[in-house]
């Protein structure tokens, strides 16, 4: 349809109190007849562009931020099949409304969105059109096709610029998922190649709601970041840095030194900003739950946790190198927390797809040094008996093809979950696990070397060190950043590392780091190689 039409629905609806959204359901008329009374907004900036997430069979959350209004105002949102629109499918009136920041979280759920199929949307005013965003909706249940799912983590803004952005922005997949840390909360680098100078002082930490809303808002100035929100339906889910290094449940962290307001408000205040630039419906019975499943096809459905609000203070004083102490194996303790965590077995129990994919924010393996002697009590090392009791739920339930995606750590990892995490004696593993490195965020080979030689000759070494401690971590890389591409397949999963050249020059392009392949019914990662066996310089 024209743009002149798509302006004359604008003033139709404005004039007819909304009957150009004409509907027999009288609660929904009333809906839409309380929308049209609201004012119609003719100029906005969509500066930090458009989202869409939450995929089901016949339905999608649509997102955008309306820059430049002063109150409540409504425009219009449309869907196509084709990428110029020369059919429109789907048109409606949306909100941005001043409560939510002038953001627009649309659920658009009509039987015209065809499982498996492309579609792409766009917002607009009378005189402002957002760019054109992008998403797949989910294969049939039944579907034997495969599924492709991106993943991502740790995106320090300050650290590097976002060129593994770019290159997951062009692959093709059906959901990418991000698995924490999309802002920080404060700099925690001296020396980065970009500068953050949000917050009241201008040092990049923030505690207020009004800061963490110029947080977001710097971030989703990369237009990098944006174009990965346009081209995929995402699901995110946080970690800590949205709130604050460390934090467990209603327990600070200890990154902040000088702190402004009490931790109860922070977490208040960084809960609120997560979700309103996030293509998501909050959940009506519980306001700040996050974890949650998709089914995204016959052969793949995805299982979001929460690692943060339910769980027990960390273990040993959350001292690296502490994670043996007798807190950590202590039964009781909780990660998830009772509700989530038997809401998880149900869901794995439940499952029809081949494959579950579990959206986990911190490290399911354990990581030793030296052997037997776990490093951090963050992760799942600091608490020991409730992955045991989850990795002897999905063995005596013989569930199979469990596999993890990870964040946090800022390394990629791939290897065999266990009972205890480690390589046990006599026991086979019962899932795998794929951490998925870091976007820019630095790690331990970052912060002790001065070079890229550098880089390369400590990450080296300490990738050899984790092989050698940790038995069934089958693949390390402690140099590179970048995502993860999963391919989930009625006979095996694959999987590809991708990374960047470098995160210091915004010109770099992406290769593929590692590929991985588990059999469907053996939970065991093979290690393929790169394409063509070698690295790029």
């Amino acid at each position: 349809m024209s743009p002149l039409n798509r302006r004359d629905f604008l003033t139709a609806a404005a004039v007819a109190g909304g009957s150009a959204l004409a509907t027999k359901d009288p609660a929904m008329a009333a809906r839409r007849g309380r929308r049209a009374a609201i004012p119609r907004a003719d100029t906005v900036r969509f500066s930090q562009g458009v989202a869409s997430g939450q995929p089901t069979q016949r339905g999608i959350t649509l997102w955008t931020r309306a820059a430049g209004l002063e109150r409540t105002s409504r425009f219009a949102v449309e869907i196509s099949p084709d990428r110029d629109f020369r059919k429109v499918i789907l048109r409606r009136q949306v909100l941005a409304e001043e409560k939510r920041h002038f953001t627009v979280h649309e659920r658009v759920s009509s039987p015209k969105l065809r499982p498996g199929e492309q579609y792409f949307y766009r917002f607009f005013t009378r005189d402002s059109d957002s760019v054109v965003g992008r998403f797949r909706m989910p294969l049939p249940p039944d579907s034997r096709e495969p599924v492709r799912i991106g993943f991502f983590s740790c995106q320090d803004y300050e650290a590097g610029f976002y060129t593994a952005h770019d290159g997951l922005a062009a692959e093709d997949v059906d959901l990418v998922v991000c698995l924490g840390d999309y802002v920080y909360e404060r700099s925690f680098d001296e020396n980065g190649v970009r500068e953050d100078r949000t917050g009241r002082n201008s040092d990049a930490e923030v505690e207020r709601l009004s800061e963490y809303r110029e947080k977001y808002a710097l971030y989703h100035s990369d237009a990098s970041l944006r174009r990965l929100r346009q081209n995929h339906a995402m699901m995110a889910i946080w970690d800590d840095h949205e709130v604050e290094d460390n934090y467990a449940r209603d327990e600070p962290g200890e990154a902040t030194e000088s702190r402004e307001l009490r931790f109860a408000q922070r977490r208040r205040n960084g809960y609120r900003a997560f979700f309103e630039p996030m293509p998501r419906m909050r959940n009506r019975d519980s306001r700040d739950r996050i974890y949650g499943s998709r089914l995204l096809g016959g052969n793949a459905e995805v299982i979001l946790l929460d690692e943060r609000q339910y769980r027990d203070d960390q273990p040993c004083g959350d001292q690296v190198g502490s994670a043996n102490c007798p807190e950590a194996f202590a039964s009781g303790r909780t990660m998830l927390g009772s509700n989530q965590r038997r809401w998880l077995k149900g869901a794995l129990d439940s499952s029809r797809a081949t494959w579950k994919i579990v959206g986990n924010q911190v490290m399911m393996m354990a990581l030793d040094f030296p052997a037997q002697n776990p490093l951090n009590p963050d992760q799942w090392d600091g608490y020991k008996a409730e992955r045991r009791e989850l990795m002897e739920f999905i063995r005596k339930r013989r569930i199979e093809d469990v596999a993890f995606l990870t964040g946090d750590i800022h390394t990629f990892f791939a290897g065999q979950v266990t009972l205890s995490g480690r390589q046990p004696a006599s026991r086979p593993p019962v899932a795998t696990e794929f951490v998925g490195g870091s976007m820019t965020s630095k790690g331990i080979a970052d912060s002790l070397a001065r070079s890229d030689r550098e880089r390369q000759v400590v990450a080296d070494l300490s990738d050899s060190s984790v092989r050698t401690n940790n038995p069934h971590i089958e693949y390390s890389n402690q140099q590179r950043k970048g995502y993860g591409v999963l391919e989930a397949r009625r006979d095996e999963l694959r999987v590809e590392f991708r990374a960047t050249k470098s995160t210091e020059r915004p010109d770099s392009s992406v290769f593929t780091l590692q590929r991985f392949r588990v059999e469907r019914g053996n939970p065991r990662v093979q290690v393929l190689g790169p394409p063509g066996g070698s690295f790029p310089n």
